[in-house]
């Protein structure tokens, strides 16, 4: 249960920075107010997780999955690069979290 609630707080890692973005240098209130918002939930929710699951890999699972995530939006709805490299890394990234997730 509590990898679930660790999933969702690395969605919520996704809409922060989304939300970052979009709020051009926190001049949009909406998006200002939604990149806080939305943080703290993410903060939230991994303090749920961690109660559970060892500090360290929930805390790594967390950013690592909120990266592959994030670049992954970026590639499909900011038209970012889809360099070779960046997705060996990204791939590299997703092996250290699965290998994160079986050592636990």
């Amino acid at each position: 249960m509590m990898w679930i609630v660790l999933i969702l707080a690395s969605f919520c890692e996704l809409g922060f920075t989304v939300c970052m973005k979009l709020s051009d240098g926190f001049k949009n209130r909406k998006y200002t107010i939604l990149t806080f918002v939305i943080s703290a939930l993410g903060i939230f929710l991994l303090g749920q997780a961690v109660k559970t699951l060892p500090l360290g890999i929930a805390y790594a699972v967390w950013t690592g999955l909120g990266t592959l995530f994030t670049v992954t939006f970026g590639i499909f709805f900011f038209k970012e690069s889809r360099d070779w490299k960046k997705l060996l890394f990204m791939g590299m990234v997703l092996a250290g979290v699965i290998g994160l997730r079986l050592s636990a």
